[in-house]
């Protein structure tokens, strides 16, 4: 029976499996061999054309050239520029760091900034309740509403004020502010959805829904998912029996598809492990996941600033001039100092590095975070970079750790650089 041969070339046969079952119409049960062997040529003909990639890349030039294209912007400019004007379709973007740094607020920031511009934006919150989206949504409202007005700031509300009811009296000033924010916030809900997880959303979930969404509002939208390690494994690749890590790289993967297949852009938080905590923030914080390294667009850090490695400048015995990073011992007794410091700061200067961009440009954008009011303000950026940090990971193979564990017998010798007398061992 048609039945059984059908059986008999797709058990060995991965690549045929999946083109009949999406692919041949109606049943192939029903089809003779001869009938499903040319509906697989004419399927693989027209998967593999090249002539067909030619007209779909004409095409989406045309498009951007006609100015349709969308592009999502983040609302942070030194962002958007790095990124060649904003988020893009098809793009799977992470954006990683250590706790406490705001990941969600900023996430938040930039999902407040793409539903204002009246474009849809999904959310999947696996951690936090809407209540606590929204408490971040209003603080960071009121703060804005409030900046250079002296007469409304000591009005402003924080996040925890906003959670445990500390909104002010009816007619008073605080309250005043809270719901002007609150007005603000609510001209959004057109164009923000919340999807909040209890511990049984998996990226198979997070397809349906956006599917869901898609035939709901006739468009696909700005997807956020918050964070990528608390997702349910799919129940394909729990029967697959996969560790730990192959789980992650097989939600990466799926989350790449979703994002190709509906033609948006899918922002993915993800947290870094303990070991990344002291050592700045390059491609190797993501190295839970080799899938995240290699199937994402773009990888975006976030770190304090001042947290890469400082270097200083000296004249070997030939008055050659060279640099030497601190050691991996005075670097994480410095970062614990920093870290010290910024717990006890309401305004913390960040970090922003776009690490990895396939198709637009690397660097840095330096924000304040405004932990109270859930709030980023941008500062400047890696123009403004300071000259005596670099992004170095001291170790085997790196030939200025020794040299910089010595320095301090170098003497009191100088060179001139940049024009500028620099005494040997002072911090540039």
């Amino acid at each position: 029976m048609a039945k059984d041969k059908t059986n008999k070339t797709t058990e060995s046969d991965p690549i045929t499996k999946a083109i009949l079952e999406d692919d041949i119409s109606g049943d192939p049960t029903d089809k003779s061999d001869e009938d499903i062997e040319k509906e697989l040529v004419s399927e693989y003909l027209e998967k593999t054309s090249r002539k067909r990639a030619i007209e779909t890349l004409e095409s989406d030039i045309e498009t951007i050239r006609q100015g349709y294209r969308e592009i999502w912007h983040s609302g942070i400019d030194g962002l958007d520029d790095l990124l060649s004007g904003g988020f893009h379709p098809k793009r799977l973007v992470f954006l990683g760091a250590i706790s406490s740094l705001g990941k969600t607020s900023l996430a938040l920031q930039i999902a407040d900034n793409v539903a204002e511009s009246g474009r849809d934006v999904l959310i999947f919150s696996l951690e936090m309740d809407s209540d606590e989206l929204l408490a971040k949504s209003i603080s960071r409202e009121t703060y804005l509403l409030s900046c250079g007005l002296s007469d409304k700031e000591k009005y402003r509300l924080t996040t925890q004020e906003i959670l445990s009811g500390q909104i002010g009296n009816p007619g008073s000033d605080k309250r005043k502010l809270y719901e002007e924010a609150l007005e603000k916030t609510t001209k959004l809900n057109d164009h923000l959805f919340y999807y909040i997880g209890e511990n049984d959303v998996d990226v198979d979930t997070i397809g349906a829904v956006v599917e869901l969404h898609r035939k709901a509002r006739q468009q696909s939208p700005f997807v956020i998912v918050d964070y990528l390690q608390i997702l349910r494994p799919t129940e394909d690749a729990v029967s697959r029996r996969l560790d730990k890590r192959l789980l992650t790289d097989d939600d990466v993967t799926k989350l790449k598809v979703l994002a190709r297949d509906h033609n948006i852009p899918v922002l993915v938080i993800s947290a870094f492990n303990r070991e990344s905590y002291l050592t700045p923030v390059t491609m190797t914080s993501f190295r839970e996941s080799s899938g995240i390294e290699y199937s994402s667009d773009v990888l975006i850090g976030l770190q304090y600033t001042n947290m890469d490695y400082k270097y200083r400048y000296y004249t070997d015995d030939n008055g050659k001039r060279k640099k030497s990073p601190e050691s991996k011992k005075d670097h994480e007794q410095r970062v614990r100092e920093l870290f010290d410091k910024m717990d006890k700061s309401d305004r913390r200067p960040i970090e922003l590095k776009v690490l990895k961009n396939r198709v637009g440009k690397k660097g840095s954008v330096f924000l304040d975070f405004v932990a109270p009011y859930s709030v980023y303000e941008e500062t400047g950026t890696d123009k403004q970079y300071p000259r005596d940090f670099i992004s170095v990971v001291p170790g085997e193979g790196n030939p200025f750790v020794k040299k910089s564990e010595n320095e301090e017998d170098l003497g009191e010798k100088s060179v001139i650089i940049d024009g500028e007398e620099v005494i040997i061992g002072e911090e540039r």
